[in-house]
C-alpha cells in the first residue's frame, strides 16, 4: 500500500508539472518542479525507510504544487531576463535553498531510525503551519508584486500591513519553517542544521539584494517600514534609518 501511494504522488506531480509547463513554461518553473520531483522518484523505499520515504513523498507531493503553481501564476516572461543579477540570485539565493530541500528529501526519505508519535506530530504541525502561511502571505502580497526574481512593476505597490504588518517577509519565513520540517524527518542534528543553514543563508542573500531594491523603488517610505517591523518575526532584527 505505501508502494503504491509513492508511485500514485509521483505520477500527481508529474503529471500537474506538465500542464504547468505547458500553460506557462519558463526556467523558474521548471527549476522549481524538478526540485520537488526528484525526491519523489518512488525509488529506493524498504520496509525500514517507508514510513519517512512516505512522509517526504506527501510533502513534496504538496508544498511542490503549491510552488509550481505559484510560479505559473505569478512568473512573466520579462521577469527572467538571465542577466548579470539573475545569475548572481541563482547562484547566492535558489542554489542553497534547492541543496536544502535536496538534500534534506532524499536524507530523509533513506532515514531508517522509527518515527515516534510525538515527532510525528511535531514535523506534521510545522509543515502545515509553514505551508498555510506561505500560501496567506503570497495570497496577501498578490501576483504583481510576488516573484521569483528581483524585479519590481510599475504597478506594485509597498506591502505593509497583514501578516507584512508583522514581518517584512513572511513568505520566507513560512518556507524556511517548512525547511525545518524537512530537516526533523532526517532524524540528524548535524545534517538537519546544515540543511537548514543553508536554506538560511540563501534567503538571507536574498533578502540583502531585495531590501537595496525596495529602497531604491520606494525611497523613505520603506526606510520607515524598515525600522518599525521585523524582519523574519515580529520586533526582531529591525533596521535603523
Amino acid at each position: 500500500m505505501t508502494s503504491l501511494l509513492i508511485q500514485i504522488n509521483f505520477f500527481i506531480f508529474l503529471v500537474i508539472f506538465a500542464l504547468a509547463l505547458f500553460r506557462n513554461s519558463n526556467f523558474n518553473t521548471v527549476l522549481v518542479g524538478l526540485t520537488y520531483l526528484a525526491p519523489l522518484v518512488p525509488l529506493g523505499m524498504n520496509t525500514e525507510n517507508e514510513e519517512r520515504f512516505l512522509l517526504v513523498s506527501f510533502f513534496n507531493l504538496i508544498f511542490g504544487l503549491i510552488e509550481v503553481i505559484v510560479f505559473v501564476v505569478t512568473v512573466k516572461p520579462e521577469d527572467t531576463p538571465f542577466d548579470k543579477q539573475h545569475f548572481k540570485q541563482l547562484f547566492g539565493h535558489t542554489l542553497p535553498i534547492v541543496i536544502s530541500l535536496l538534500g534534506l528529501s532524499f536524507l530523509g526519505r533513506s532515514t531508517e531510525i522509527p518515527m515516534s508519535t510525538i515527532e510525528l506530530g511535531v514535523i506534521i504541525f510545522l509543515f502545515v503551519f509553514g505551508c498555510f502561511m506561505r500560501v496567506l502571505a503570497i495570497y496577501q502580497i498578490g501576483a504583481t508584486a510576488f516573484k521569483f526574481d528581483i524585479v519590481f512593476r510599475e504597478e506594485q505597490k509597498l506591502k505593509k500591513d497583514q501578516l507584512y504588518g508583522f514581518m517584512r517577509h513572511p513568505s520566507y519565513t513560512a518556507m524556511m519553517i517548512v525547511v525545518i520540517s524537512y530537516a526533523f524527518i532526517t532524524h540528524s542534528l548535524f545534517f538537519g542544521v546544515l540543511g537548514v543553514l543553508f536554506a538560511w543563508i540563501g534567503f538571507q542573500y536574498r533578502i540583502y539584494h531585495e531590501e537595496r531594491g525596495l529602497a531604491d523603488q520606494f525611497g523613505e517610505e520603506y526606510k520607515v517600514f524598515r525600522s518599525s517591523t521585523g524582519m523574519w518575526i515580529p520586533y526582531l532584527n529591525k533596521r535603523n534609518l
